[in-house]
């Protein structure tokens, strides 16, 4: 039976566990586009913006955990996908991204949005250094073919892979006969090959966790050994620490964790609680504990014992010291082996799994009137209601958005808390709500800033397929993070002002809920409702813009490169 480049591609996507694709389409990709809406196994969002789509597609991998596809055609639609490309590969995502090349090398014609390999020659690169983790291009069935069987080991990858797919029309529609896959290989299973576990630091690693007051410094990598690093933690009295994107991993309201680090958090405590003397180990899971991560806390390690416990290694050598012990290793399994042997190490004296919800700290001032509301006092209703009461998703913007969201929002649950600190792209929440919405089936908020939402956003595509995405806009009329880091550095003003933007009618004008709120009431009913409605909607929120966010740390970093 005979089956073009365009339906094979998207049906063995689909037997890899793909169920959902997030682009917008160009006459390139015509063929891939009519396949992906016609596959009944993948459901196709159609975007409003190349980049938006992709940091949908690469959310939704990250909440699924499962392989998503983007897709854009040639030219322009590479180039505008290229912001949410580099998040995607930073984020550990496994996207794969369909688009097109134009013809194999240039006519000298120049045609409309020609693309060639030559233009994408230089967009892949590994650990995350590129665009792509590995691309190719294709100008044939034989050549599709023959990377065909590569694709499943790409997207195998336990850390993530953004793969890049870019075929001329001619071999999208070219036909071949179907290749007929055994039914071992048709189950979307393609396990990784993983580092077996080190026994014997197993056993190391539990004496030390026995015998020594440690701390596990505990990143998104992490995540899928969640229930064994809190039965870890408490079987040793060890003190947890995450960083953003790992917050709930381990319970923010377990007695054993000391909050997170990186961006927005309390480098005082974090410092005090990296001395030697209060924890001389210090065992790192999940992070490469770049800037936004750690603020660079590590450095202060010269003196205490480390550990790194993960794969890629290499990725982190730089950030950690010489004398660190690096086990490479697949975080869920080398951890299950921790927990057995420590189990068989120590007795068995569990704290309670069960703690009293921590109060909001620190409280929330009294807003004035009609003044604009503190941020603290948004946090504040934000952990109420969609954290305590509905234990729900929520994503926190590039800004001042997730400084705030960082330092004082408090989750119980792996997963729950999305940021996207490796890039720091505006707007990706703005657009990729839309992705965790469609994988989580349930409403969703995002905290942005105003800049963020006009940059770039889908609310339409939400509106379009009814997704129960609710952005709520932290609306001070500037781009605030700009304006007040721009003075922390001791510089003149910058024009940072936005002219004031009623949201709520934008929402409204996009086929969306929009709410507007000046008071703390207005606001806990606004939210109240639009989670209860699971319908696309924005809340308008107006802060006091002169409310400086925890920054302290990233501005010296900016110092320090000033003064490089």
């Amino acid at each position: 039976m005979k089956i073009t480049v365009a339906g094979d591609l998207i049906q063995y996507l689909a037997e890899l566990g793909a169920d959902a694709a997030f682009g917008v389409s160009g006459g390139f990709i015509v063929p891939v586009w009519h396949e992906l809406v016609a596959s009944e196994r993948i459901k196709t969002y159609h975007c409003r913006h190349e980049s938006g789509a992709v940091c949908a597609a690469s959310e939704y991998s990250l909440c699924k955990n499962r392989p998503a596809i983007a897709f854009t055609t040639a030219g322009p639609g590479i180039s505008n996908a290229l912001t949410g490309l580099k998040s995607a590969s930073l984020d550990g995502s496994r996207l794969i991204f369909i688009s097109a090349i134009t013809a194999s090398a240039s006519d000298g014609r120049w045609p409309l949005q020609e693309t060639t390999p030559e233009d994408l020659a230089r967009l892949a690169a590994p650990q995350g250094q590129g665009y792509f983790h590995a691309m190719f291009t294709i100008s044939s069935a034989q050549e599709y073919l023959a990377i065909r069987p590569r694709i499943a080991g790409y997207l195998a990858s336990v850390t993530g892979c953004t793969l890049g797919l870019f075929l001329t029309p001619a071999a999208q529609n070219e036909t071949f006969e179907q290749v007929h896959q055994p039914r071992s290989m048709r189950s979307g299973r393609y396990p990784a090959t993983i580092t077996p576990v080190d026994s014997q630091r197993v056993q190391q690693l539990a004496g030390v966790l026995h015998r020594q007051n440690c701390l596990l410094w505990l990143g998104f990598g992490a995540r899928h050994a969640a229930e064994n690093l809190a039965h870890i933690a408490e079987l040793s009295r060890s003190t947890v620490i995450t960083t953003p994107r790992g917050k709930g991993i381990f319970p923010e309201a377990h007695p054993l964790c000391a909050g997170t680090t990186g961006l927005g958090s309390d480098s005082a405590r974090v410092s005090a609680l990296l001395s030697p003397e209060v924890h001389p180990v210090v065992m790192i899971l999940g992070s490469r504990l770049g800037e936004l991560s750690s603020s660079y806390a590590q450095q202060q390690l010269d003196s205490a014992e480390v550990y790194f416990i993960g794969l890629n290694v290499q990725q982190v050598r730089a950030s950690l010291p010489a004398h660190t012990t690096f086990i490479e290793a697949d975080i869920p399994a080398f951890v299950a082996a921790l927990y057995r042997q420590l189990v068989a190490t120590v007795a068995v004296n569990r704290l309670p799994r069960v703690w009293p919800a921590l109060p909001f700290e620190p409280a929330p001032t009294a807003d004035a009137g009609d003044a604009p509301l503190h941020p603290l006092t948004v946090m504040s209703v934000l952990q109420d209601i969609v954290i305590d009461r509905y234990n729900g998703y929520l994503a926190a913007e590039a800004g001042n958005a997730f400084v705030w969201t960082n330092r004082y929002l408090k989750f119980s649950s792996a997963l729950r808390y999305r940021t996207s600190p490796g890039f720091g792209a505006m707007a990706h929440y703005a657009c990729g709500l839309i992705g965790i919405a469609a994988a989580a089936g349930e409403t969703v908020v995002a905290v942005t800033g105003d800049g963020s939402m006009l940059m770039a956003n889908e609310v339409s595509t939400a509106v379009r397929y009814r997704l129960p995405a609710v952005w709520l806009v932290l609306n001070d009329g500037c781009y605030n993070m700009c304006r007040q880091g721009v003075e922390l550095l001791g510089n003149a003003p910058l024009d940072c002002e936005i002219p004031p933007v009623d949201f709520a009618l934008l929402a409204q004008s996009l086929g969306a809920t929009g709410y507007r709120v000046k008071d703390r009431a207005g606001l806990e009913q606004a939210l109240t409702t639009a989670m209860r409605l699971r319908q696309p909607a924005i809340i308008d929120v107006a802060i006091d813009r002169n409310a400086v966010p925890p920054l302290g740390d990233r501005i010296q970093t900016l110092k320090t490169l000033s003064d490089a």
